[in-house]
């Protein structure tokens, strides 16, 4: 038991680290739907839910990457990209998760929107099915 908690904080405790914005220079910020909705078209965002969920609803432009599949193959090159991941819901943590991968592997400008799909649509804006 001791050496199952120890491995869950050695692997857990650094995702945290990225997610708390003003922790240093390479923290994933966060950012509203209304923020996304601002500068949607000039950022790549990631929608990492399950591919049936993307089916339903996503993010206009969003294009479905599993959140543990985020590599630099399958990234833009160009590590100043602006990044934006989202799950389905605040719940979720597979977006924070994806984002923190993205600052792992170099990418300098990450966003995670926490509200997900969900707080998306109760925003009022528009998804693609």
């Amino acid at each position: 038991m001791r050496q199952s908690l120890s491995l869950f904080l050695m692997s857990f405790l650094p995702l945290c680290a990225f997610a708390q914005e003003g922790t240093g220079t390479s923290a994933v910020k966060d950012i509203t739907p209304q923020a996304l909705s601002a500068i949607l078209g000039s950022v790549e965002v990631i929608d990492v839910n399950e591919a049936d969920n993307y089916a339903f609803a996503h993010v206009p432009g969003a294009r479905l990457l599993p959140y543990d599949a985020i590599t630099a193959d399958v990234l833009p090159g160009d590590m100043a990209t602006t990044l934006v991941f989202y799950c389905w819901s605040p719940e979720c943590p597979a977006a924070t998760m994806a984002a923190s991968a993205a600052m792992v592997l170099g990418y300098t400008n990450v966003y995670c929107m926490q509200a997900g799909i969900t707080g998306w649509q109760d925003a009022g804006f528009v998804t693609e099915p």
